[in-house]
């Protein structure tokens, strides 16, 4: 470089451009050879002597601005490599010589006045400077075009290295950093020539120069004050091609085809030698700072401060340029840690004057014309976002058209955007600023551009309030209760409708902002997807329909709602789907309420229309129903009115939600046609929803009072004829079986829905009834002939028996009305302890009902009798079955005798009798082993008393309760009655004919039996 700064020197002091050459020359006889640096320009004269051989007495003091070299001992720097140079120009040579300086100095050492430099050179050790003694030599001529050359014959091997390597190093930085250099020639034995020229083609540069002012240069040196100017250079590089390493990623963003390195040449200041002073930046700084007495350090001060507040505007108009030219400017500013004191002045400086600085390119085009198309913005003017989405160049450009100023910010230097003064909005506070009504392709793009953010629940948050088209032309706020219709649905609502619907409270999204997949953004932002159906389950159709009676225009609302339907239905090939009109009818029950048209013109809910020639118009009554407006049926189909709720046949309707403890719940279930159901919920469940366990009321499940996954049949109150159609068609179909079979579920119970309820309590069958051809008892009233064609399960639900073993819990009751109202003669006493069996192991579940007025029970005789109930009695136990003489007998197991009296509301045995017992004469009978091993827990002994009483009334036996802990006490007036109060005592009534024989029997004849009975 020293050499190079000498040759620069000389170029623009001759006014000539300036070329040099650099060699290095092989010694024939195998020294380490020579290094040859031949330049053009002034060539040497006896000042340029003079400053050579005077260190730190330059010969330049007082030239021209653009001369380098000002301090006096860069020539000192060959003798790195040499002791021994020679320079040779135009006007004559001078030689140095280390070995020649030292013979002299040695020779004057040794005269008489010599003791002195004796001294010293002892101190020195032998040495003495190479460059204090000039010694003539022959003028050797420089190579062909050059006017001095200056020859370093290499010391040894060691600097012949050293030249080589600084050869190799040679590069554009030498051409950069002295301007007045145009070529650089360098050879080297074995390898082909470089020669280093027009160096602005590879890089981009930019030069500044001026004048330091006295002040600044106060305290400095005297070349320095004698020589005010300055000069700086920016250079960056054009293409990966250029000498030296290049700026890395920074480059390969700034300039396309560049390849990752460090900095821009050697990374350090050049002034215009390289420095100590680390500046790792994309480009190349030379400049004239003012050096310490190494030149290796900057010395800070006025002068100093001047020329890096020019670099620092000089590196902003660089940067400008390239921004202008296409390139990205941002990735060239410095950002993160300074590499020294230097370095972070430089760039505090430069991050200052940038953010005024047009270098952003905004996502938005610049106008037609102008420049290279792209619009560049101060950092100051520029909006960024921050985090999610910050660089993703589909969300910017979906974004740019409606936020001005917008530009992409890279993760690498979101950071440096902000210290620029970049405003930084989070992807909320972006979204807040659309505006809304723009185009829905607009809105389809940005969807589309937010999808793939969507997966993260924090993005999702901040996209809560994007604007989403409708297809009404408002925009709403957030996806939220938005329904994202597929391209059929979309066909069958016009914008007309969606008008009128969104009064109602109706979000459809436009569809032309969620084609392609766009929809998809909304639908994971909470928006409902479907096609008709979502739209016909949506709770603002719901509320259309329900204000349909008070609409402006009943008619419209009709007619939109009606287009609804009949996209829900019509399958593919615009056939009407079956399935989706039972689906629609069963599971959207609020269209029921839809007004329409009568065949008089009159507004009447869907739900009291019927069809004409249907089952509904021939059963219905008349005075309920009408038949719907010709019209209708004319431009929507039976189909599309069926689905709507118009009358074809009765249907089965869900229940869900129903809160049976609410009045106004089942006052508005009654409303939809719900029959009967405020005396249903009373007389099925009276007495769980009023007496039922703390904490019931509102609960959902099968413990709670909600019923759910129920189904009902509305308007069987309003059938006048044709029962055997009306329940055949219900029957038909699953959600009508369902309807008749399916029990409700309430406070941890299950009884009887409402349509079996209703139709045995108040429909065309007796509450039961025996079948054509079954077994059933024939004192049950027959069923009608046509109730054979339901099926089974049917049959069954309504009280229909093929046999009295079929009957159910529900029928308990039914069959003892029905026994109550038949011929007592005609009741098997088997039948009634069969149906007594059947209430008594169900009496805890049924509801009480109405008491009934007229039993049928056993006489004194043990016939049946049919009586008042309130003269019946439920025998509590065996023992009470023996007192006839307290009214006619019910007979059931002893552990359900209280439940069943409640049931009935009758009395038990023992609350019209005292249960007095008189034995008269005693005498105690041990109980067999066999008895106690057949019957456990039973007494050891009892009492055998032939005289014994109950209130004055003989009886057979009788068992009286223990006193304590230990067994009950039996008395029997013999054997058999023995055997009976034992079997009662342990709680094994069926086992007492057993227990008579093993008392009757011998003990061979006992252990027989006992072990024929104990297996079972």
């Amino acid at each position: 470089m020293e050499l190079a700064q000498n040759s620069a020197d000389a170029a623009a002091a001759a006014g000539v451009p300036g070329r040099l050459l650099l060699r290095l020359v092989d010694d024939p006889a195998g020294g380490p050879g020579r290094l040859l640096a031949a330049n053009t320009g002034a060539p040497l004269d006896a000042a340029g002597v003079q400053g050579l051989a005077t260190l730190r007495a330059s010969a330049k003091r007082g030239a021209g601005s653009d001369v380098v070299g000002r301090f006096g001992v860069g020539f000192s720097a060959v003798l790195a490599v040499t002791d021994a140079p020679v320079v040779s120009s135009t006007t004559g040579a001078v030689r140095f010589s280390r070995d020649a300086t030292a013979g002299l100095v040695r020779e004057a050492a040794a005269g008489p006045r010599g003791a002195g430099l004796r001294a010293e050179l002892e101190r020195r050790g032998g040495h003495v400077p190479a460059l204090r003694l000039p010694f003539a030599v022959a003028a050797a001529a420089p190579p062909d075009g050059y006017d001095t050359v200056v020859e370093l014959p290499l010391r040894d091997a060691a600097a012949r290295d050293l030249a080589h390597r600084l050869l190799a190093a040679t590069d554009d930085v030498l051409l950069l950093a002295l301007p007045a250099l145009d070529e650089v020639v360098v050879e080297v034995p074995g390898e082909p020539a470089r020669v280093l020229r027009d160096v602005e083609e590879r890089w981009r540069v930019l030069r500044r120069s001026g004048r330091h002012g006295p002040a600044a240069l106060a305290g400095r040196g005297v070349e320095e004050r004698e020589r005010p100017a300055w000069h700086l250079a920016w250079a960056l590089p054009r293409t990966p091609s250029s000498t030296g390493p290049l700026p890395g990623d920074l480059l390969a963003t700034a300039l396309p085809g560049a390849s990752p390195t460090a900095a821009a040449g050697p990374g350090v200041l050049c002034a215009p030698t390289p420095t100590d002073e680390d500046l790792p930046w994309p480009a190349l700084l030379v400049a004239t700072l003012p050096l310490g007495p190494d030149r290796r350090r900057v010395v800070p001060g006025p002068a100093a401060d001047a020329v890096l507040d020019a670099a620092a505007e000089a590196y902003c108009d660089l940067l400008v340029e390239v921004a202008a030219d296409g390139g990205d400017a941002l990735v060239l500013l410095p950002h993160g840690v300074p590499a020294g004191r230097l370095d972070a002045e430089l760039r505090e400086r430069v991050l200052r004057r940038a953010g005024e600085a047009p270098l952003l390119p905004a996502v938005e085009a610049a106008p037609d014309g102008e420049g290279t198309g792209r619009l560049l913005l101060r950092p100051a003017s520029a909006v960024a976002l921050r985090g999610a989405g910050a660089d993703d160049a589909r969300l910017l450009a979906a974004l740019a058209p409606s936020l001005a100023g917008l530009v992409a910010a890279p993760r690498a230097v979101d950071r440096l955007l902000t210290d620029l003064g970049v405003l930084r909005l989070g992807l909320a506070d972006a979204l807040e600023l659309l505006p809304g009504g723009g185009p829905p392709d607009t809105a389809r793009e940005l969807f589309a551009a937010l999808l793939p953010l969507s997966g993260d629940g924090a993005s999702r948050e901040a996209m809560s309030g994007l604007p989403v088209p409708l297809l009404d032309g408002r925009t709403v706020h957030g996806a939220r209760g938005v329904v994202v219709l597929d391209a059929a649905a979309a066909e069958a609502l016009d914008a007309e409708a969606a008008g009128l619907l969104a009064g109602y409270g109706l979000r459809v999204a436009h569809p032309g902002a969620v084609a392609g997949g766009a929809g998809e953004l909304l639908v994971r932002l909470g928006a409902r997807e479907g096609g008709a159906w979502a739209l016909l389950t949506d709770p603002a159709l719901a509320a259309a329909v329900t204000g349909s009676p008070d609409a402006d225009d009943p008619d419209a609302v009709a007619d939109a709602v009606l287009a609804v339907v009949e996209a829900a239905v019509t399958g593919a090939g615009g056939a009407v789907d079956e399935d989706a009109v039972a689906r629609a009818a069963r599971d959207v029950p609020v269209l029921r309420d839809l007004a329409l048209r009568d065949a008089d013109g009159e507004p009447a809910p869907a739900s009291a229309l019927v069809l004409p020639g249907t089952l509904a118009a021939a059963a219905l009554d008349p005075r309920a129903v009408g038949e719907v407006d010709p019209d209708l049926v004319a431009a929507w189909g039976p189909a599309v009115l069926r689905a709507a709720g118009v009358l074809a046949g009765l249907v089965a309707v869900p229940v869900h939600g129903l809160d049976l403890t609410d009045p106004q719940e089942v006052d508005d279930a009654v409303e939809r046609g719900v029959t009967a159901l405020a005396e249903y919920a009373e007389e099925v469940w009276g007495d769980l929803l009023d007496e039922g366990p703390d904490g019931l009321e509102g609960a959902r499940g099968p413990a709670g009072t909600v019923v759910e996954d129920a189904w009902a049949v509305p308007d069987l109150d309003l059938v006048e004829s044709r029962w055997p159609d009306v329940l055949g068609g219900l029957a038909a179909t699953p959600a009508g079986a369902a309807a008749l079979t399916r029990p409700w579920a309430v406070a941890g119970r299950q009884r009887p829905g409402p349509a079996a309820w209703w139709l045995r309590t108040r429909g065309p069958l007796p509450a039961v009834s025996r079948s054509a051809g079954g077994t059933a008892p024939g004192w049950l009233p027959p069923a009608p002939d046509w109730a054979g064609a339901l099926p089974a399960a049917v049959r069954a639900a309504l009280g229909v028996l093929a046999d009295l073993a079929c009957a159910g819990p529900a029928d308990a009751g039914p069959l003892l009305d029905a026994a109550a109202a038949a011929d007592p003669a005609r009741v098997p006493v088997a039948d009634l302890l069969r149906v007594w069996a059947l209430l008594a192991a169900h009496a805890g579940e049924l509801p009480p009902g109405a008491p009934p007025e007229v039993l049928v029970a056993l006489d004194p005789a043990g016939r049946p009798v049919r009586a008042a109930a309130g003269d019946v009695v439920v025998a509590d136990d065996p023992c009470w079955a023996q007192r006839s003489d307290l009214g006619p007998r019910l007979l059931v197991p002893a552990r359900h005798a209280a439940a069943v009296a409640d049931l009935l509301d009758v009395d038990l045995a023992s609350d019209r009798a005292d249960g007095e017992v008189d034995t008269g004469p005693v005498q105690d009978r041990p109980v067999p082993a066999e008895v106690s091993a057949l019957l456990p827990g039973c007494p050891p002994v009892w009492v055998r008393a032939p005289g014994l009483r109950v209130d004055g009334r003989a009886v057979g036996f009788w068992v009286e309760p223990a006193d304590g802990p230990g067994p009950a006490g039996v008395v029997a007036r013999d054997l058999p009655g023995a055997a009976a109060g034992l079997a009662v005592a342990a709680g094994r009534w069926p086992l007492r004919r057993a227990v008579a024989e093993l008392l009757a029997g011998d003990p061979d004849a006992r252990a027989r039996l006992l072990a024929e009975e104990l297996p079972g």
